[in-house]
């Protein structure tokens, strides 16, 4: 099926480009979701007020994006864990410490470790909490986080906005 896109769509192509899907993945992606329309005759004739209508769109959500990252940038979350007592030398550590080699080393603190942990899903609760709205989705985190301290959270709010953000993970009383 010949449809011409709306939106970008990864791997796919551009505002106002038309292309050839499988008559499934138009059906039930791309027309729904508003991403195309189908390429008929009078949708290739205004061709161009189509992609003027796309681009003013995509400007329209950039600054949205842009102005949720200067606000995201000021935000800090804190949010308080169940963790573990114990903090003090790993034991790579301690196996260093007993090196025959006379040098004594600066023995690192391992950091306490939660139970659990604080993933997409808690970050985005937080930020909804500060009356911010981010999908899970658009949280980049590599690993969910399973140590206390600062850590900082890259978010993608757009395909040309990237912002970070902190996140504080406290012991709970």
């Amino acid at each position: 099926m010949h449809v011409i896109l709306m939106q970008k769509v990864e791997r796919l192509g551009e505002p106002g480009q038309q292309v050839e899907v499988a008559d499934g993945y138009a059906r039930n992606f791309l027309l729904p979701k508003q991403l195309a329309v189908p390429a008929t005759a009078g949708h290739v004739r205004s061709l161009g007020q189509l992609k003027a209508q796309s681009k003013n769109r995509e400007e329209r959500v950039k600054r949205e994006a842009s102005a949720l990252a200067e606000r995201l940038a000021s935000v800090q979350i804190s949010l308080k864990r169940r963790a573990s007592e114990e903090e003090g030398p790993s034991p790579a550590d301690a196996a260093a410490a007993d090196s025959p080699a006379g040098e004594t080393p600066v023995p690192a603190v391992r950091p306490a470790r939660l139970f659990g942990s604080v993933t997409a899903q808690d970050i985005r609760e937080a930020l909804a909490s500060h009356g911010l709205s981010v999908e899970k989705k658009q949280i980049l985190l590599a690993e969910p986080i399973k140590t206390l301290g600062a850590h900082r959270v890259p978010i993608r709010l757009h395909a040309d906005v990237e912002t970070e953000l902190t996140v504080t993970v406290e012991r709970e009383a």
